[in-house]
């Protein structure tokens, strides 16, 4: 049986000039996947996600 830990963020990004939203969001979620972590739920600024314990 597959088991999966949670973590929870509060992900609120920052823009400066020149920043377009999209691309500084998309970054963030990349290096959260790239460690593993799979967005299963979002409620507002607040992200949720899994990843399966090996």
């Amino acid at each position: 049986m597959k088991q999966f830990e949670y973590k929870v963020e509060n992900i609120q990004i920052q823009l400066k000039n020149g920043i377009d939203f999209n691309i500084a969001m998309s970054e963030k979620l990349n290096s959260l996947g790239k460690e593993g972590w799979e967005l299963s739920g979002v409620n507002g600024t607040v992200f949720y996600f899994k990843r399966e314990i090996s």
